[in-house]
């Protein structure tokens, strides 16, 4: 069941299974964690902001759209749960910290969100092309923050193999991706993340 993909865990999950919201929160636990923890810089109170997150996912599981990836859904859910956290807490200067980290929400054209989707999916194709160890490593850095000494460690590397393969994976992204979608839509891309 670890295999699956996340649209695939979430259409079980929605049918009821445990089992695959438990592989879910497994996948993405300690990412959300970090990303809470990051802004409120409490041990406790981002693990129970953590857990109040997945308990919604639960409750809500049945009008929960997830097209491809859960971990956009989950980030923004954190970022409104540190927003519920200072408002509750009253922690006046933490708040405004945290407001004048995140930035202003930008309109963006119909236009623009489609080209951000299109841009999403060739990168995942892209990703999906690269050899094995070069997209293990790739995932490592990018989806799951590990540094390139945690990544040589999981994958018996050398720290220079990894630095290395992070090079020529973010090469092969960039001489792969049209730079028109770079130049437009890089902004977008990264609000979006």
């Amino acid at each position: 069941m670890k295999n699956l993909s996340d649209e695939e865990l979430f259409r079980l999950v929605r049918f009821d299974d445990e089992r695959a919201f438990t592989v879910l929160f497994d996948r993405y636990k300690v990412q959300v964690y970090r990303q809470v923890f990051r802004r409120i810089q409490s041990d406790a109170d981002a693990e129970e902001i953590l857990q109040n997150i997945f308990i919604s996912v639960w409750k809500n599981r049945k009008t929960i759209v997830i097209e491809q990836n859960i971990f956009p859904y989950l980030m923004g859910a954190a970022k409104n749960s540190v927003f519920e956290y200072y408002a509750k807490t009253s922690k006046a200067i933490a708040h405004s910290r945290i407001l004048s980290a995140i930035p202003e929400p930008i309109e963006y054209p119909a236009e623009d969100f489609i080209m951000a989707r299109e841009l999403e999916g060739l990168i995942y194709l892209e990703i999906q092309k690269m050899p094995e160890t070069m997209r293990k490593i790739f995932m490592l850095s990018r989806n799951q923050e590990a540094s390139v000494r945690d990544i040589a460690a999981t994958l018996s590397l050398s720290e220079q193999t990894v630095k290395n393969n992070m090079t020529m994976a973010l090469k092969q992204l960039r001489l792969k991706l049209d730079s028109k979608y770079m130049i437009h839509l890089l902004p977008f891309v990264l609000f979006l993340n």
